[in-house]
Parts: C-alpha cells; sequence; structure tokens
C-alpha cells in the first residue's frame, strides 16, 4: 500500500510538473475553452464556441449559433417605416418570420500568450436562414389577395476579426469579439401560393413588376428573377456584401 502511495504522489508531481514546464514555455496548463456567447441571447440567438490552443501562439475554434424561426427584432418599426414609404410598391409585406444555423471556424495567432490577450483571427462563416414573409395586395377586380413566401437563403464568407481573450480565476474566462469585417456571397429562392382563384394576365404582370421593384430598389438584393403565374409566385435573388463581426462578450470554461 506504501509503494502504491508513493507511486501515485510521484505520478501525480511528475504530471503537475510537466504542466508547469508547458505553460512556462508558452502552452496553457487547460488548453480547451468552451464558451457562451452572452451578447447574441439579447438578439433571441445562442451561441456556442469551442477553443483549443495548439502551439504557445496560435489556437483555433469554432462556433455554432442558431436563432429559433420568428419574428425579428425591431420589425415591427422596420414594416410601419415600410408601409410609410410613398415609395413602396402597392403591396403590403406583414409577418416576417426569420431563422438561422451558422458555422464558424476559424484560426487564431495571439502575439504573446496563446488563449490570452490580443488576437487576429481569420474565419470563414456559413449561415443558412430560413424566411417567410406575407404579402397582401389589391387585383384589378379589388380583391384582396394574399401570399405567403417561404424559403431558404445560404451564405458563404469569409474576413478577420480582432478580439481579447482573458482569464478569470482557474477555470473561467471573457472572450471579447471586438470588431470584424468579412464579405459573404449569398443565394436565396423562396416560393409562394395565391388565395384566390387563377388571376389574370394584367394581375400577374403587375403582380410581377411590384415585387420586382421591391427587390431592386432595396440595399442588399441585386440579381433578382421573380416569376408569377395565375396562383403562384416565385423569387431566386443572389448578391455579396460586406457586413461586420464583433461587439460580443462570451463567457468561457477552461480545461
Amino acid at each position: 500500500m506504501k509503494k502504491l502511495i508513493l507511486i501515485a504522489l510521484l505520478t501525480a508531481t511528475s504530471l503537475f510538473s510537466f504542466a508547469k514546464d508547458k505553460e512556462a514555455a508558452g502552452m496553457p496548463a487547460k488548453k480547451n475553452c468552451v464558451k457562451l456567447n452572452l451578447t447574441s441571447l439579447v438578439y433571441k440567438n445562442f451561441g456556442v464556441q469551442y477553443e483549443r490552443a495548439l502551439t504557445p501562439k496560435i489556437a483555433v475554434a469554432c462556433q455554432l449559433r442558431l436563432m429559433p424561426k420568428g419574428t425579428p427584432m425591431f420589425y415591427n418599426s422596420l414594416e410601419t417605416a415600410i408601409q410609410d414609404d410613398p415609395n413602396a410598391s402597392a403591396g403590403t409585406i406583414n409577418g416576417l418570420t426569420v431563422g438561422s444555423f451558422a458555422i464558424t471556424p476559424e484560426f487564431r495567432f495571439y502575439p504573446k500568450h496563446v488563449m490570452r490577450g490580443f488576437y487576429l483571427a481569420p474565419y470563414f462563416r456559413f449561415r443558412s436562414i430560413n424566411m417567410g414573409t406575407g404579402y397582401t395586395f389589391k387585383d384589378d377586380n379589388n380583391v384582396t389577395r394574399t401570399m405567403t413566401l417561404d424559403g431558404k437563403m445560404t451564405t458563404f464568407g469569409g474576413g478577420l476579426m480582432i478580439g481579447s481573450h482573458f482569464n478569470i480565476g482557474k477555470s473561467f474566462s471573457l472572450d471579447w469579439f471586438i470588431l470584424g469585417l468579412h464579405y459573404t456571397s449569398s443565394n436565396g429562392s423562396f416560393d409562394g401560393a395565391i388565395s384566390g382563384s387563377g388571376m389574370s394576365a394584367a394581375d400577374q404582370l403587375k403582380l410581377r413588376n411590384d415585387l420586382q421593384s421591391t427587390l431592386d430598389d432595396s440595399q442588399f438584393f441585386k440579381k433578382n428573377v421573380v416569376s408569377v403565374t395565375s396562383n403562384a409566385a416565385s423569387v431566386s435573388t443572389k448578391f455579396g456584401m460586406v457586413g461586420l463581426r464583433g461587439f460580443g462578450l462570451n463567457f468561457g470554461y477552461r480545461f
């Protein structure tokens, strides 16, 4: 029994010494960290990131982010502004719902110590967005018609972010996404059925022009294709844009 105790003590001492030597060489004793994005919770998003140290100055990380489908924040104000716009199309947009899933792998370079202090993070992002919106309009017979457009948009892109990661006690940390800039390319496709009996050719043309002008006049959608039949409509769009990433605070557990 005494020999077993002695062996256990020697083994524990050796492991402790090894961990201290690694930390002294620049590698932390705890090379893994799981983090919860606190800022995203305000926007009904759930973001979790895993980070692992690879060398004294390099780490890799990957974030998963989920937003359950629902009405986005500030949508009521946006909807009011659209309806009050005299240049808006004759139709009425209502009931917008959005849900999304995103994965963001990144490579982190820490100038001083891995998983401590400021870092530069080149990253790649894939995002899938499910969207739905109602559209109400009147045909040539002054009959109110409704249409619900549903579909998905996929986004690919990459960029560079600067942040700061600092420890709290022995096992916790805060990771601050300060500011990042990225470029993304997006493709979207949406389809909807129109209420009532089949529309006339004139109504189909009018609806197509209204939808086309709404998309073309926006600040985001660039390559838009709209088609309308007597009882359905479809919209496809492709566009690229520059976006920001950052202002996020993540609470982490190190192990």
